[in-house]
């Protein structure tokens, strides 16, 4: 045998703990996306118009009535600022929520996909190398 002979066991290892490093890391986006895809309204990951929540319409009326830019030249017709009806509201409401449930159902499902894909990955290296670095370790003790 040779004097480098421990190389490629150590190779086989390395990719080993490289996977297993990559699977966890991977795990906890795959458990993120899960919740995501199960609850996208109450991921955080999106907020309404000036960060109104979108989570039931009476906070979003709230934030949004609350957090809305103010006019500071008076409106020629004499309205004072930009009132909705509720109906109107609840409009708004009904489309940015929809939006925000496509959105993140592609997003998440995307996430998903990535992920698992990379743990699968990570899984058939970690397999395919334990067990031929597991062959060079005995070639060399032999």
């Amino acid at each position: 045998m040779s004097r480098l002979s421990w190389i490629a066991p150590l190779y086989g290892y390395l990719v080993c703990v490289i996977a297993v490093i990559t699977f966890l890391v991977n795990v906890s986006g795959f458990i993120d996306a899960s919740f995501d895809r199960m609850n996208p309204l109450a991921s955080g990951r999106f907020q309404g118009p000036y960060g109104g929540s979108l989570t039931s319409f009476e906070s979003f009326r709230a934030t949004y009535e609350g957090a809305r830019p103010t006019r500071v030249a008076p409106d020629p017709a004499g309205a004072a600022g930009d009132t909705l009806s509720t109906a109107e509201l609840r409009q708004r409401y009904e489309a940015l929520r929809a939006d925000q449930l496509v959105m993140m159902r592609h997003q998440s499902t995307q996430r998903l996909v990535k992920h698992g894909l990379l743990l699968l990955v990570a899984l058939v290296l970690f397999g395919t190398h334990w067990m031929w670095a597991r062959r060079q370790r005995d070639a060399i003790a032999d």
